[in-house]
């Protein structure tokens, strides 16, 4: 088969190289398309595979990121995969490109605060690579985790009816990168918390195990690229639609509060900001309401509400003038915006 034309998203790229590789070979439970890998292994569990890359002025930008804080980040966004997959994280491996020119030494910076993070979440680093990158630091961590095989929760699963649900207010990550990018000067308190959202995520590990071991989800996913584009995700791969009222969103009163510096709608920044690290799932009705006492038991807050899934295959944000399709719209590595940059 002769490759696409146009591969004009990272969607796209994904389907077409998916094709390339072919089937998964037995053993293989879960392939390319969700958070994580899965593969059976002896015993009742599930074993996790996720691998996650940020590369340097992609995804962060030193004058304003700590390696400390990158190395911390580097293992919170794999974290937050073995979370959308229900499970527990285990052993971790880093491939580390660093620049020739960069002191050496401090690598041991970014270390450190990979380190924090493994140790807060029970992870350890077990090995990797370390190669020179001529084009900047990239930073490369695979993860593994573990699952029970029968509570192992996916993208897929989510049906017609079934209510949506978030696990935290939205718009923090981005609305603190602004504020970095920006270089904006906001109320003390106020900026601290909105940059520490973006710089220093926490994977929300309890919510997953909590959701799978109880059964409360139909469909799980983490809200890296903004709402609009992972219920997409959840969407597509369960082969629904979704309605979502804009009074519904529950955004940061934070991220209210910090709009008029930003010079932003505060709505925007909650559906396509992403990077919250927060857990998106569906549940049955009659199963919801049983979501605030199981939170409660578990000492986490409940989850917000945000909507339904419908018929169809798009997500419809339901505003007052209208409904307004807004599937896919978060981020997206290779769609071009209006100036012809990458997004």
């Amino acid at each position: 088969m002769p490759p696409p034309d146009n591969l004009t998203s990272e969607w796209d790229l994904i389907n077409a190289l998916n094709r390339e590789f072919g089937p998964a070979p037995a053993g293989v439970i879960l392939s390319i398309g969700d958070d994580c890998a899965a593969i059976e292994i002896p015993g009742p569990d599930y074993l996790l595979w996720t691998v996650d890359t940020l590369v340097e002025g992609v995804h962060f930008d030193l004058a304003y990121t700590t390696l400390a804080q990158l190395g911390w980040k580097s293992l919170a966004v794999n974290l937050s995969d073995i979370a959308a997959m229900g499970g527990d994280p285990g052993p971790a491996l880093l491939s580390l490109g660093w620049p020739p020119d960069r002191d050496r030494r401090e690598a041991l910076e970014f270390a450190a605060g990979l380190a924090q993070a493994a140790r807060e979440y029970g992870v350890a680093v077990i090995g990797g690579d370390t190669v020179a990158s001529p084009g900047g630091l990239i930073v490369t961590v695979t993860l593994t985790g573990r699952v029970p095989a029968h509570q192992m929760l996916r993208r897929a699963g989510a049906g017609v009816g079934d209510l949506i649900f978030v696990t935290g207010p939205l718009g923090e990550a981005a609305a603190g990168l602004k504020i970095l990018q920006q270089g904006l000067e906001l109320p003390q308190e106020l900026q601290e918390a909105l940059t520490e959202a973006q710089l220093r995520p926490r994977p929300h590990l309890r919510a997953g195990r909590l959701l799978a071991q109880e059964g409360l989800a139909t469909a799980l996913i983490d809200t890296s690229d903004g709402i609009a584009t992972d219920l997409y995700h959840i969407c597509r791969a369960s082969g629904v639609g979704a309605r979502i009222p804009a009074a519904a969103v529950p955004v940061s009163p934070r991220v209210t509060a910090a709009a008029p510096h930003l010079g932003c709608d505060p709505l925007d920044l909650a559906l396509f900001g992403g990077e919250d690290y927060l857990l998106l799932f569906t549940a049955k009705p009659a199963v919801a309401k049983r979501l605030p006492a199981s939170f409660s038991r578990a000492g986490l807050t409940a989850p917000h509400p945000l909507g339904r899934i419908v018929t169809g295959d798009r997500v419809v944000l339901a505003t007052s003038a209208g409904e307004v399709d807004i599937s896919g719209q978060g981020y997206d590595h290779f769609r071009l915006d209006l100036r012809g940059d990458a997004q």
